[in-house]
C-alpha cells in the first residue's frame, strides 16, 4: 500500500521545525517530592541494548510532488546497490498575453536551450552524465498527488541528449548574448545548458513554440500547459563506472531562476529571447528507481536480529528506498526488564516509577558515507501503522526540542521520553517504530546503522 495519508502534508511542517531541534531540553527533570526520598533512591540510570525485530524493510512509495530539491543522476555502491533519480516539471511563460513579434513580422529561429540551475551534488565529480530531456505526454499539475515510483509517459524521441561532467564542483560558465550586441555576454556559473534544436524532436518543439506568435498558446498559463505539458529530465552514467561503485547525483533547487527553456530567435533584424521557466505555480515531482541486486541491503531485507544473531547492520535510504524497523514489543520488553517488572504487561507510573528521560541511540557504522554520499544529517523515529506506513503524527515527542535525531559524534540520538511513558502505561498496541531520513524525497542520503541501539532511561523509583 502507498503511504498516502498524512505524510505528504506533514513533511513541510516537520522540515520547518526540524532545523530548530537541538540537544537542550525544554522539559526539566521533575523534582516534586524528591527531597523526601533517600539519596540512593532518587535517580537510577539504566543502559541496555534493545534487539531489533524486523531489521531493514523496503520503504513504501512516498509522495514526491513539489520536492525541496530536484535530483538527477545515478549512484552505485556495494551497500545500497543502484539508485537513479530524475525529475518532472512544468515550464511557463513569465506573463500572460505574450507576443513574440509583430503580426506582419518574420520570426527566425536561432536556438532552443534547456537550462538547469545547480545547487550541489553527491558522488564522484569525475563521473560523466548522459543527460536527456523528454517531452511529457501527460500533465504534471501542482495540485495533484504523485508518488516517487510513479511511471513517466513521454512523447516520441528525446528532445536532446548530451554528455556533461561536473568540473571542480561547478559547471563551466556559459555565455549569454545581450540584446543585439553579440559580442556582449553575461557569464553564469553553476548552470547546466543543452541545445535542443539539434534533434528532430527538439527542432519541432522550437518551431512550434515560435509559431505561436499570434498569442493563442501564450494567452495564459492554462493555455500554454495544454500546448506543452511539461518536461522529464533524466541522466545515466557510464555502466562501467557504475559497476565500479561510483556515480554522480546532481541537485537543483526548485526556486532557482534558470531552470527551464530559452527560445532564441529574431523578429526581423531584432534579436529576442523567450523565457519558459520553472515558476512557483509550476507542477513538479521527483522520480526514483532502485536496484538492490548483489547489495548488502538485499541480504539484510527480511532478516531480524532477534532470530538471526549474525545480523550486524540495518539500513536507511532516502527517496523511498529502505528504512530500519524497530519492534515496539522488543522495546517494551526491554523496559520491563530494566524496571524490574518481569512479565507485567503494563507499568503505570503511579505504581512506582517516574520516567524523567528516555534516549534511544543508534550508532552510525559508516561516518565516511558510501561512494562520496554523506549519511543523513538527521533522521526521524516515527511510529508505523499496521501496514508499515510512517505516521509521524503519533510520535508525541516529535515537536519537542529534546527530540533531536541529528548525527553527532557517530550517533543518532532520539529523545522519546513521552513515547516511553505512553508505551509503559498502554503497551505497544501493535505499532512498531521506523527510522527514516528527514526530507525523504529531496535527497538520496543513505546510512548503515549498528543493529542494536542503546536505550538510556533515567527514572525515579518511589518506595
Amino acid at each position: 500500500m502507498m503511504n498516502r495519508p498524512f505524510w505528504g502534508r506533514l513533511t513541510a511542517l516537520v522540515l520547518a521545525l526540524a532545523g530548530g531541534m537541538g540537544l537542550v531540553s525544554c522539559n526539566q527533570e521533575g523534582t516534586l517530592g524528591l527531597d523526601l526520598l533517600p539519596d540512593k533512591d532518587r535517580y537510577l540510570t539504566i543502559t541496555d541494548s534493545v534487539s531489533l525485530v524486523g531489521g531493514t524493510v523496503l520503504e513504501d512509495s512516498l509522495q514526491s510532488q513539489l520536492p525541496g530539491s530536484f535530483l538527477l543522476g545515478e549512484l552505485n555502491n556495494p551497500g545500497f546497490g543502484k539508485a537513479r533519480a530524475s525529475f518532472v516539471f512544468q515550464v511557463l511563460p513569465s506573463s500572460e498575453n505574450i507576443r513574440l513579434g509583430d503580426p506582419d513580422s518574420t520570426l527566425t529561429l536561432d536556438s532552443l536551450v534547456f537550462s538547469m540551475s545547480l545547487a550541489g551534488y553527491q558522488g564522484d565529480t569525475n563521473t560523466s552524465l548522459v543527460l536527456r530531456v523528454h517531452r511529457l505526454a501527460g500533465t504534471v499539475a501542482p495540485n495533484r498527488t504523485y508518488y516517487s515510483r510513479d511511471p513517466v509517459r513521454t512523447i516520441g524521441e528525446p528532445l536532446g541528449q548530451s554528455i556533461y561532467r561536473y568540473r571542480s564542483g561547478v559547471i563551466d560558465p556559459i555565455n549569454e548574448p545581450v540584446g543585439q550586441n553579440l559580442d556582449s555576454v553575461i557569464k553564469y556559473s553553476g548552470v547546466l545548458r543543452m541545445r535542443l534544436d539539434q534533434t528532430t524532436a527538439g527542432l519541432q518543439l522550437a518551431q512550434s513554440l515560435l509559431a505561436g506568435k499570434d498569442s493563442v498558446e501564450y494567452k495564459d498559463a492554462s493555455s500554454f500547459v495544454r500546448f506543452l505539458n511539461g518536461l522529464w529530465v533524466e541522466a545515466q552514467t557510464d555502466p562501467n563506472i557504475l559497476r565500479n561503485g561510483n556515480g554522480l547525483l546532481l541537485q537543483s533547487s526548485p526556486v532557482a531562476t534558470r531552470t527551464g527553456l530559452y527560445l532564441y530567435y529574431k523578429n526581423g533584424s531584432q534579436r529576442r529571447r523567450l523565457d519558459l521557466m520553472l515558476r512557483t505555480v509550476s507542477g513538479s515531482r521527483n522520480r526514483f528507481e532502485f536496484d538492490y541486486a548483489n547489495s548488502e541491503v538485499k541480504q539484510a531485507i527480511g532478516r531480524n536480529s532477534e532470530t538471526d544473531t549474525s545480523l550486524e547492520f540495518t539500513y536507511v535510504q532516502a527517496g523511498s528506498g529502505v528504512k530500519t524497523r524497530l519492534s515496539s514489543e522488543s522495546l517494551h520488553r526491554a523496559l520491563r526488564r530494566q524496571l524490574g517488572a518481569g512479565d507485567s504487561t503494563t507499568l503505570p507510573t503511579a505504581s512506582g516509577w517516574v520516567i524523567h528521560k528516555a534516549v534511544l541511540e543508534f550508532v552510525n557504522a559508516d561516518s565516511s558515507g558510501f561512494g562520496g554520499v554523506a549519511p543523513p544529517s538527521q533522521l526521524f523515529l516515527v511510529p508505523l501503522d499496521s501496514l508499515g506506513r510512517n505516521m509521524a503524527s503519533r510520535m508525541p515527542d516529535l515537536f519537542e526540542s529534546y527530540y533531536d535525531g541529528n548525527l553527532r559524534n557517530g550517533l543518532y540520538r532520539f529523545g522519546i521520553t513521552r513515547y516511553v511513558q505512553q508505551l509503559l502505561a498502554e503497551g505497544p498496541k501493535g505499532e512498531d517504530l521506523g527510522v527514516i531520513p528527514v526530507n525523504p524525497v529531496g535527497n538520496l542520503a543513505m546510512v548503515r546503522l549498528r543493529v542494536r541501539p542503546r536505550l538510556r532511561v533515567t527514572y525515579t523509583r518511589i518506595p
